[in-house]
C-alpha cells in the first residue's frame, strides 16, 4: 500500500511546490494522476521514487517511510530513457539483475512472462540504442518490473507506443496486481490514463487533487 500524508516539496529549480494532503493506493491497485505540461507530474514521480527527498510530511510503502525503504522495492519508468544505450537489451537485463542481487538466469523467466504482453524477444540482441520509441518505451517497462518491484511507477507510460496499447497495459496492470505489485501512472492523457487504471486524480501547479 502507497500512503501519503501532507506531502510538501519545494523544486526552486523549477518554480514548482508539489504538494499532496492525502493519497492511498491500495496493494495491486493501479492508480493514475493526469495533468498538463508543467503541472508537476514528473517532479511528484521523483519524491515517490526517493530521486527527491527533503520533503516534509510522510510517504510510506507498505508500512515503512520512504527514506528507509530499500530500494529494490520501486520500479521507475521515467519519461526520459535511462538505459545505458551500447548495451544489447540481454547485456542489459543481466546487469540489472546482477545489481539487485538476482540470478541473471531469471532473464528467460522474466522475458517469456513480459512477452505476453509485449513481443520484446526479437530485440534481445538490439542495443538500446538502436530501438525505435515504442520498442524502447516497451524495453524500459520491463525494465522497471525485471526486478519484481512492489510498486512501479511510470511517467507517461504512452510515451512513444500510442494510445492503441490501452488494452496492452490494462492486461499488464491487472496481472501484475494479481502479484501484489501496487501502479502508480502519470500522464497528460487523461481518457487514456482512465483506461487502464483503476482510479486517476488530478495535478495543478503542483497540488494533487
Amino acid at each position: 500500500m502507497v500512503k501519503i500524508r501532507d506531502l510538501r516539496k519545494d523544486f526552486k529549480k523549477y518554480n514548482c511546490t508539489v504538494e499532496c494532503r492525502y493519497l492511498d493506493i491500495e496493494t495491486g491497485n493501479s492508480f493514475g494522476i493526469y495533468g498538463d505540461t508543467g503541472s508537476g507530474k514528473t517532479l511528484f514521480t521523483k519524491i515517490i521514487t526517493g530521486l527527491a527527498g527533503n520533503y516534509s510530511g510522510s510517504v510510506e510503502i507498505g508500512g515503512t517511510e520512504l527514506k528507509k525503504l530499500y530500494r529494490k522495492k520501486l520500479g521507475y519508468v521515467p519519461f526520459r530513457n535511462i538505459l545505458y544505450g551500447n548495451l544489447t537489451l540481454k547485456e542489459m537485463s543481466v546487469f540489472l539483475l546482477k545489481h539487485y542481487s538476482i540470478d541473471p538466469n531469471e532473464y528467460k523467466v522474466k522475458m517469456d512472462w513480459f512477452s505476453e504482453f509485449w513481443d520484446i524477444k526479437r530485440f534481445d540482441g538490439y542495443r538500446i540504442s538502436e530501438l525505435t520509441d515504442g520498442q524502447l518505451q516497451s524495453v524500459k517497462i520491463f525494465a522497471g518490473l525485471i526486478h519484481s518491484p512492489s510498486v512501479l511507477v511510470i511517467d507517461e507510460p504512452f510515451n512513444g507506443l500510442g494510445e492503441e496499447n490501452s488494452v496492452k497495459f490494462r492486461d499488464l496492470f491487472t496481472d501484475i496486481g494479481k502479484r501484489d505489485v501496487t501502479v502508480l501512472a502519470v500522464s497528460s492523457n487523461m481518457s487514456s490514463l482512465e483506461l487502464i487504471t483503476q482510479r486517476t486524480s488530478s495535478i495543478s501547479n503542483g497540488r494533487i487533487e
